[in-house]
C-alpha cells in the first residue's frame, strides 16, 4: 500500500477476480428476481395479467415514473408494491458489496484463501451497518420535511402566521440548507457504508460517523476518487461487453457454418437462426426514455435492446425449449458483464476508505490487531485452575 491514488488505480485489477465477479453475479441474479417478481406483481394489482406483462416486458419488467402524466400509469398499492421491489433489489446489492468488500479487504490483508461463503455469511450478519446509516438519515430528512410542512401550516393562522413565517425565515432557509446536506451525506451513505461495515464491523451509527467523518475532512479526496471509481467499473464493463460481444458473433458465425437445416414435413429450416432469434427475443426492451436509448444504441452499441426481434415460431417443441434457454443464457452473460463492473466498484470503495482512514486518522486498518493482554488476576486464576487440574488427574492415576 502506497496510502495514496495510486492504491485506488488498483480497483480494476483487484475486481477482476472469479470470486468476486461471482460473489456481484449471485447478488444481481437475486436481485433481480426479487424486483421483477414484486414487479409483475404491481403490473398484476394494476389490472395486467400475467400474459401481458411476459408479452411486454418478458423477464424484467420496467416502469418508468410519470413526469408531466409521461411514464408508467399504476395503481396507488401498486407503486408501493413497485417501491418494495426496487427496495429489497437495492439492499441484496448492498449486502452483496459489503461482502465484495469483505473479501477484497482480507485480500489486502494477504488472505488470499478467504472464501466465497464465508464473505456472503459476513455481509449477511452485517446487514444492519451496511443499511443502518440510509435508513437513520432517510427517517431524519423525513422528520426535518415533516417539520417544514407544520410551518407552512402555522402559517395558516390568520395574521398570526404570516408574523410567525417572517421571524422564522432565517431558521426555516437553514434548515433547508441542512437537509439539502444530509441528502448529499445520504447518497454517500449508500456508497460508502458497505465498505465502512467489511473494513470495520461497525454498527449503524458507527458507519454513519464515518460517513460524516469521510466527506468533512477529505471533500475533495472523496469527490474525486468516487468519480474515477465510476469511470473506472463503467470502463471495465464497457470493455468486457465489447469483448463477449465479439465472441457472442463468433459463436453464431461458428455454429451457423455447420449448423445445416433440419426437415418438418416438407419445410426446411435452420434450427440454429430459430433458437438464436428467440433467445434475444427474451432481452428486456429498453425503456422508452432518452438516456436509455443512448446508453443501448450509441454506448453499449445493442440496438437489439432498442428494436428488438420478431418471434420466429419453433417447429418443434426443442426449438422452443432451445430458444427459452439461450435468453437465459443471454441474460446470465450480461448479469457476469454487470458482475464485474459492481466487483470493480466494490474493490474501489474498500481501497478508497482504507486510504483514506489512513490519511484523516493516521489508522492503519490493515495492521493485524495485537491480542489484549489478560488481566493479572484473571491469569492467576487460570494458572490455579491449571495446577487443579494436574492435582485431580494425577489422584485419578
Amino acid at each position: 500500500m502506497k496510502w495514496g491514488f495510486a492504491d485506488v488505480v488498483r480497483a480494476p485489477r483487484l475486481g477482476f477476480s472469479a470470486k468476486k465477479i461471482w460473489i456481484a453475479f449471485l447478488g444481481i441474479l437475486s436481485a433481480t428476481i426479487v424486483y421483477s417478481i414484486l414487479t409483475y406483481v404491481a403490473y398484476v394489482t394494476s389490472g395486467w395479467t400475467w400474459k401481458e406483462v411476459w408479452r411486454e416486458f418478458r423477464y424484467i419488467p420496467w416502469v418508468i415514473i410519470p413526469v408531466k402524466g409521461v411514464g408508467t400509469h399504476l395503481r396507488p398499492w401498486s407503486w408501493v408494491i413497485w417501491v418494495i421491489g426496487v427496495s429489497a433489489g437495492v439492499f441484496i446489492l448492498l449486502t452483496t458489496v459489503c461482502a465484495i468488500s469483505k473479501m477484497t479487504f482480507e485480500q489486502l490483508k494477504g488472505n488470499e484463501f478467504y472464501e466465497v461463503t464465508e464473505a456472503i455469511r459476513f455481509a449477511m450478519k452485517q446487514w444492519k451497518g451496511t443499511i443502518g446509516a440510509p435508513l437513520v438519515l432517510t427517517f431524519l430528512i423525513g422528520f426535518l420535511i415533516l417539520v417544514g410542512f407544520l410551518c407552512g401550516l402555522v402559517g395558516r393562522i390568520p395574521y398570526a402566521g404570516q408574523i410567525i413565517t417572517g421571524l422564522l425565515f432565517i431558521p426555516i432557509a437553514f434548515g433547508a440548507l441542512f437537509v439539502v446536506y444530509l441528502a448529499i451525506v445520504w447518497f454517500l451513505s449508500l456508497i460508502v457504508s458497505p465498505a465502512v461495515t467489511a473494513t470495520t464491523e461497525s454498527d449503524a451509527f458507527d458507519t454513519l460517523f464515518e460517513v460524516f467523518s469521510v466527506l468533512n475532512d477529505q471533500t475533495w479526496r472523496t469527490v474525486l476518487w468516487q468519480i474515477f471509481i465510476a469511470f473506472a467499473a463503467f470502463a471495465g464493463v464497457y470493455i468486457l461487453g465489447w469483448l463477449v460481444k465479439k465472441a457472442l458473433i463468433l459463436m453464431h458465425w461458428a455454429l451457423n457454418l455447420w449448423s445445416g437445416t433440419r426437415m418438418v414435413g416438407d419445410t426446411p429450416y435452420r434450427w440454429w437462426e430459430v433458437m438464436w432469434n428467440n433467445g434475444l427475443w427474451y432481452l428486456p426492451r429498453c425503456p422508452r426514455v432518452p438516456w436509455a436509448e443512448i446508453l443501448c444504441a450509441k454506448v453499449f452499441h445493442l440496438p437489439v435492446l432498442l428494436w428488438g426481434v420478431e418471434w420466429m415460431k419453433p417447429l418443434t417443441w426443442a426449438d422452443w425449449i432451445g430458444g427459452f434457454l439461450a435468453g437465459l443464457s443471454f441474460h446470465f452473460i450480461g448479469m457476469f458483464v454487470a458482475g464485474y463492473g459492481l466487483a470493480t466498484w466494490s474493490a474501489g470503495q474498500t481501497l478508497a476508505y482504507v486510504v483514506l482512514v489512513k490519511i484523516k486518522d493516521e489508522k492503519d486498518l490493515l495492521e493485524e490487531k495485537p491480542e489484549e493482554e489478560l488481566p493479572i488476576e484473571e491469569e492467576e486464576k487460570k494458572e490455579e485452575e491449571k495446577k487443579e487440574e494436574k492435582k485431580e488427574e494425577a489422584k485419578k492415576e
